[in-house]
């Protein structure tokens, strides 16, 4: 290296990326602008599902997850290798997503590479092995954030005891939407009007047992537009997977609703997320990136995460999507109009206390960089 030029770092990102889920990508896109604000000389790869798409989209270096001599190189070749953001220690979903997480971190601490959990989300971990692994890699790492206390009490009874943890929230609290003139292009190719003067809902679904559910929420949807003229908006976060249960809720609505067709960036979903006078629904960035607009909340808890998250911003639940009762769903949204200015001014001190947070973890990745000698 030439004197005075400033050595090159390199960090490796492992999430679950290139699969089209708006939070998971909102997660990538902040970590990497976070990263690069506070430190010019640094090199970002990401192991993508689909890796072209990734680098054209962020402009990063990116390898396919599913390749092992793609991912050792990656990780030899890096200095710091994080665990990026989102739901990634849990097994309901499925069993794969721990062991596969957590050897990427075994291998890169093998090869004396520092490593971090950055603002990861825990839990539930219902079988042994799972808890037994996270309890394994856990106390190797060298730092761990995460992004609510729930995550970290996870942590602490799985055993993991000797990393730093830190709680701060979730990355996505730093990006800043699209401009408006930007989104009025959008939604005029998507033939989507909002109107003035009526509520604008923004309803959020995804696949999950739905079943009978489906129907209670299309009912509710249908009181809103009889009872308050409201438009409702279904926001797919995950193209085509959301897109398909919104359309089945829709196909049991008596009223008219309008449904975002193609899938959007995040960025474009955070902009048109604040365009809404409520956010109701289950994906936990839809709900994150209404209360970055300061848009009142009414959430489906279909996980754990979705709970903690309305807990911390002090938004209304309507529980369970499997208990789901019709009456008390319509008072429930009710009551989420009716607060709007009281509910505005929460989230707007939320927001800027998440926002500061959020930043946290880029800084305490760049400070395990600069240890490096």
């Amino acid at each position: 290296m030439k004197k005075g030029e400033k050595l090159m770092h390199r960090v490796l990102v492992s999430g679950y990326y290139g699969f089209g889920n708006a939070g998971d990508e909102a997660i990538l896109i902040a970590i990497v602008e976070s990263l690069k604000k506070l430190k010019e000389n640094i090199e970002i790869t990401a192991l993508s599902a689909d890796p072209l798409k990734t680098m054209e989209d962020y402009g990063i270096n990116a390898v396919q997850r599913t390749n092992p001599f793609a991912i050792i190189r990656e990780i030899s070749r890096a200095d710091l290798v994080i665990s990026g953001g989102g739901g990634l220690l849990q097994d309901v979903t499925s069993n794969r997503s721990i062991p596969y997480y957590l050897f990427i971190l075994y291998l890169a601490k093998k090869l004396n590479k520092k490593v971090m959990f950055y603002a990861n989300g825990v839990g539930p971990v219902f079988r042994e092995m799972n808890k037994g692994m996270i309890k394994l890699v856990g106390n190797m790492v060298d730092l761990i954030t995460v992004r609510d206390k729930q995550s970290k009490r996870e942590l602490e009874n799985l055993g993991v005891t000797k990393p730093p943890m830190i709680v701060t929230a979730d990355p996505a609290f730093v990006l800043k939407p699209i401009d408006d003139a930007v989104g009025y292009c959008l939604l005029e190719k998507l033939k989507i009007s909002l109107r003035e003067d009526h509520p604008r809902i923004g309803v959020s679904v995804r696949p999950w047992n739905l079943n009978k559910s489906r129907e209670v929420i299309a009912k509710a949807c249908d009181y809103l537009v009889k009872s308050h003229n409201a438009d409702v908006i279904f926001l797919p976060m995950q193209y085509p997977n959301d897109y398909f249960e919104s359309l089945e809720v829709m196909k049991l609505m008596k009223e008219p609703a309008t449904i975002v067709s193609e899938a959007m960036d995040p960025r474009e979903l955070l902009w048109l997320c604040g365009k809404m006078d409520i956010m109701f629904g289950m994906r936990l960035h839809a709900l994150i990136f209404g209360a970055m607009n300061e848009v009142p909340l009414l959430g489906l808890v279909y996980d754990p995460k979705v709970e903690y998250f309305l807990e911390r911003v002090e938004q209304l639940s309507a529980g369970k999507p499997g208990d789901l009762d019709l009456i008390s769903l319509c008072n429930l949204l009710e009551k989420t109009l009716s607060e709007i200015p009281k509910s505005k001014k929460i989230l707007q001190e939320k927001r800027e206390e998440l926002k500061l947070l959020a930043e946290e973890n880029a800084k305490l990745a760049v400070n395990l960089l600069e240890d490096i000698k």
